[in-house]
């Protein structure tokens, strides 16, 4: 990470020692399955964490066989985090229970700040200049809390296990946090860390961004916003990564604003602005939870193109043509493809070809037969006219014409080159080619806008990073 003053430092070292604790202790634990004091200590025990957790809570015994204690002061040691599931003036007078004890970090679970009115913002900022007084950093309040795959540290009310990867996500919703992580384990994409950032009284998005940007465990980082009073910081910190950050700004009604008021607190502010400001600083900004999910995914898989020169391979021509409009519209270009490769393609099928030598190069059912589907990629794939490779098939029951997913990996590895396959198929069908493509780097789509939105979101990244390459040696950014 670059450009990060002081201030960026110290939030990042305190979100580092938050989501990274030796103990655990919840303060509002219980044994009532209908509490959310009971999820979240069910979250923080079935997820792995290896480091000690205890439930607190003054008149319980135990908690899903665990022994329960009275106080923090009745701990039998200091811990590191703690999770306060408490209501919302009691979250006061946790924190300061927090610092008597020694835990500078805490997660405020409760609502009734400043998303509620008047008397919620003096309440919010009542906890915060408790905070700064006790020396105890804060996530939230309002917030589902977060999720640390790498330790295996679950502060949510929403016990589960996840697939584990180098994505990170930050959501301004836990409800959109929530979507976005349905989306990611349906489509298999690995996770490293998930925050709820909630009102973020004491952290600001710039503040996560500046954490993941230094996280070992973070190669991609998405980002929920609805709004934000420090939009600036954020892109400039954003922009600064040496990471991709894809970002999905809600909010492009006027009637937004109110409703993101009431959630979270912040006024969702002029959609077309963020837009500006995100190209501006270098941050991919995408229009949905899908494209998002998309986006991150094709990042964390394939390797960058040199450029944005795309060819189409298929079968079945109206697919390529789907995703080709949505190439072109963004600024990709479908080049043709050279003199020696068309040749080549020649000989392969013979004097009187059954299709048209172009890209898209649509082989027809030729492109049935695995072999053949795979001598034709790699001709695409090698053409110098080309730096990025889409691939689409269509299943069919026949067993003779089954998916070419060893053939994409084949050739992207034996390229160098990124490939991303489409296959247009019942999601049944897909998790085993997903496997195969995906653990050889070949991002895996059901549908041909997917597929070029990946495309786009991998053509982006290396535009910006070779941009960030030339600002640093002096000469003229254009991103």
């Amino acid at each position: 990470m670059t450009g990060c003053n002081s201030d960026n430092v110290a939030a990042a070292a305190k979100l580092r020692s938050i989501f990274y604790p030796r103990s655990v202790a919840l303060l509002g634990a219980s044994d009532d399955p209908k509490r959310v004091g009971y999820n979240i200590f069910n979250s923080l025990t079935g997820g792995g964490f290896t480091g000690s957790i205890y439930p607190v809570h003054p008149r319980l015994q135990t908690v899903l066989g665990y022994r329960v204690y009275p106080s923090l002061a009745a701990l039998p040691e200091q811990v590191d985090l703690a999770v306060i599931a408490l209501n919302e003036r009691a979250t006061i007078a946790a924190i300061e229970e927090c610092a008597a004890g020694g835990v500078r970090g805490a997660v405020c679970i409760a609502g009734g700040y400043r998303e509620t009115n008047d008397a919620g913002s003096g309440l919010e900022a009542e906890l915060l200049a408790t905070a700064r007084r006790c020396g105890v950093s804060f996530i939230g309040p309002n917030t589902l809390g977060f999720i640390n795959n790498d330790n295996g540290l679950n502060t949510t009310f929403y016990p589960m296990q996840l697939p584990r990867g180098n994505v990170s996500f930050i959501s301004q919703s836990g409800g959109m946090g929530l979507d976005f992580i349905c989306r990611a384990v349906d489509a298999e994409l690995g996770l490293n860390k998930w925050i709820g950032a909630g009102n973020r009284s004491d952290f600001e998005f710039a503040d996560y961004l500046a954490f993941l940007g230094e996280d070992e465990g973070t190669g991609v980082i998405g980002l929920y916003l609805e709004g934000t009073e420090q939009a600036a910081r954020m892109v400039r910190i954003a922009g600064n990564l040496a990471k991709p950050v894809v970002v999905y700004k809600a909010g492009r009604s006027g009637a937004a604003d109110f409703a993101a008021l009431t959630h979270t607190g912040s006024m969702a502010g002029s959609h077309s602005v963020y837009r500006d400001i995100f190209q501006q600083f270098g941050v991919y900004a995408v229009e949905s939870m899908s494209e998002l999910v998309t986006a991150v995914k094709a990042l964390s898989l394939a390797p960058l193109p040199r450029g944005k020169r795309i060819g189409l391979m298929t079968h079945t021509a109206g697919p390529s043509i789907v995703a080709a409009d949505v190439l072109l519209e963004r600024g990709c270009v479908l080049p043709p493809l050279t003199p020696r490769t068309l040749a080549k393609v020649r000989e392969l099928t013979g004097p009187n070809p059954p299709f048209a030598l172009k890209n898209p190069l649509d082989v027809a059912g030729m492109g049935f037969m695995v072999d053949v589907y795979g001598q034709y990629l790699e001709l695409l794939a090698a053409d110098p006219n080309v730096d990025l490779v889409l691939a689409f098939f269509c299943h069919n029951t026949n067993p003779h014409w089954p998916f070419p997913s060893s053939e994409l990996v084949r050739v992207r590895q034996q390229s160098g080159k990124p490939v991303v396959a489409c296959y247009i198929s019942r999601a049944a069908h897909l998790p085993a080619e997903r496997a195969i493509l995906e653990g050889g780097g070949v991002p895996l789509y059901a549908f041909p806008e997917e597929a070029a939105q990946a495309a786009l979101a991998l053509v982006w990244w290396a535009g910006r990073k070779s941009a960030m390459v030339k600002g640093s040696e002096g000469k003229e950014v254009t991103a």
